[in-house]
């Protein structure tokens, strides 16, 4: 009943535009497990390598030095040997490695976590690249390879679905709500300049509803303006900026720059965001709309259906050939619900 409920109302309701990002992001979790998978332990013993191998060099390098100074201070004539201090000199030492930044990581952080391998599987399937988080394992380089064979039609596909959609959705708005009115304000401003002319003694021979949009297309509406799109585009920019701007901490060159090197997918890499928290909220709450999107066109979907099988109208009246029906077999209504109720638990 459940199965039947969505492949009838499928294409009913365009589910398939949601069901496409859908795919996207299970996509997304099982390229980011994948990479975790192959490059996390990589990445952990070769820190664990990393942090050895500058603790032993720190160690030498201070012994090193410690044995040098001691044989200076003694042959500069040093006769109390009690006021050279080796332990203070050597949390000296350790004091300057810290300011210098040669540090030991002791809590091994990795940066092949869930959010680090959906930020690396969105830089391949988009084709950006941006190369400061890069597989260096074979099976890794691998199941990336494969990876992008695989993700980047399916991102083309959706670009595509959605660019039209949102093509229709801006084109409905600007011939229903934005063309007319544009159209009053422009009438209202040649009223007040006719009104001012006549006022100067002057006449104005300019047709009140005189306009000078573009040719109408074949269908006889009237072509998205210019002007409409690149101020979408830059309202859209400079969300984008602000975003940047506030959660890296970059100026605003650097915002508009980062903007820009992404949307051309370029992607050279000086700049990547490091901020996690707003991937994990974005993503959140993309899969938080999808859900309730999804719940409420079934519940939509399923109070017509139990309408239908009653035999109520769109305006609440019972059909009199179902009233027989129903007296006979009880409340059909009730039942369809629990029935429902039962199969969702």
């Amino acid at each position: 009943m459940f199965w039947n409920l969505v492949a009838v109302n499928y294409e009913r309701y365009h589910l398939h535009h949601l069901a496409k990002i859908g795919v996207l992001i299970v996509y997304s979790f099982l390229g980011a497990g994948l990479f975790m998978l192959c490059e996390a332990e990589h990445e952990k013993s070769t820190k664990n390598e990393e942090n050895m191998r500058v603790l032993r060099t720190s160690i030498a390098a201070k012994q090193v030095f410690v044995h040098r100074l001691q044989v200076m201070y003694h042959s500069a004539g040093g006769a109390n040997s009690s006021e050279f201090s080796e332990t203070k000199l050597r949390r000296v030492l350790s004091e300057y490695d810290a300011a210098m930044g040669i540090t030991i990581d002791s809590k091994m952080t990795t940066r092949w976590d869930i959010w680090g391998g959906l930020y690396y599987a969105g830089t391949i399937y988009t084709t950006i690249g941006y190369g400061d988080l890069a597989a260096v394992t074979l099976w890794g380089r691998v199941c990336t390879m494969l990876y992008a064979m695989i993700g980047i039609p399916i991102v083309i596909n959706i670009l595509n679905d959605w660019g039209n959609m949102l093509f229709y959705f801006v084109d409905h708005f600007w011939q229903n709500i934005g063309r007319p009115w544009v159209q009053k304000l422009r009438a209202k401003l040649r009223w007040r300049r006719k009104v001012q002319s006549l006022e100067e003694g002057s006449i104005d021979k300019t047709p009140l509803m005189e306009t000078s949009t573009p040719p109408p297309n074949a269908d006889g509406t009237r072509p998205i303006p210019l002007l409409l799109v690149i101020i979408v585009l830059f309202f859209w920019m400079t969300q984008c900026v602000a975003y940047f701007a506030y959660f890296e901490n970059w100026t605003l060159f650097e915002s508009v720059y980062f903007f820009f090197i992404s949307m051309t997918t370029i992607g050279f890499g000086d700049f990547t965001p490091s901020h996690s928290v707003a991937l994990e909220y974005l993503f959140n709450q993309i899969v938080q709309r999808i859900e309730n999107d999804f719940k409420t066109t079934l519940s939509v979907a399923a109070e017509e259906s139990r309408k239908k099988s009653i035999g109520v109208s769109e305006f609440g009246s019972i059909d009199p050939s179902k009233k027989k029906t129903m007296r006979t077999e009880g409340d059909v209504a009730t039942k369809y619900s629990e029935n429902m109720e039962m199969g969702n638990k």
